[in-house]
């Protein structure tokens, strides 16, 4: 049995070790330093590139104080304008419509809204095209389904829907924004 442990252990001190496989040895060192290379390149990009933004940003009047709170200063004196959607008589549009239901019983809608914009002289342009603004709110409406309003999500996309419809209605002419004052869905 003596002999049996001496030949075990002079065959484990004769043997010499494998050599490291050079391809190891470049996934373990090349492939890091790759990677920290990319990522130094890609912050790089990120951060220090774009000077032609901040010229832009700066050109639109942000910025522009010492302190900078020039935004906040630059658009305190700009005038908003809000403008109820009317029918040609002059008395506040209710947008009433009906709309898809995923059981299959009629949902009727009806919503108010009141536009947003920093123009003085929206009023007239809105009363002249207010059928192609209905004709376009009512289009889209009815193609709507009663899951896609629901939840502050569903609110913001109708929100910015409407929005692009009545600028799309009265161009060149743009509304800023489109308020909702009121949305009521009735079974």
């Amino acid at each position: 049995m003596a002999d049996d442990n001496d030949d075990i252990e002079d065959g484990a001190e004769g043997e010499e070790k494998p050599k490291k496989n050079p391809l190891k040895l470049v996934l373990f060192i090349g492939l890091p330093v790759l990677i920290l290379l990319l990522a130094g390149v890609g912050g790089f990009m990120m951060f220090a590139g774009g000077g032609d933004d901040e010229e832009q940003h700066a050109d639109a009047g942000h910025g522009e104080a010492a302190d900078g709170h020039g935004a906040a200063e630059a658009h305190s004196t700009d005038e908003v304008y809000y403008y109820d959607l009317r029918e040609g008589d002059g008395t506040e549009e209710t947008i009433t419509t009906n709309i898809r239901s995923s059981t299959g019983r009629p949902i009727i809608i009806q919503l108010q809204v009141t536009f947003e914009s920093s123009r003085a002289d929206l009023g007239p342009i809105l009363e002249e095209h207010v059928d192609r603004v209905m004709d376009q709110y009512i289009m889209f409406l009815r193609e709507l389904r009663e899951d896609e309003i629901y939840g502050s999500a569903g609110q913001n996309r109708l929100r910015l829907e409407l929005l692009r419809r009545v600028n799309m209605a009265i161009e060149p002419a743009q509304v800023d924004a489109v308020l909702i004052q009121q949305l009521l869905l009735v079974d």
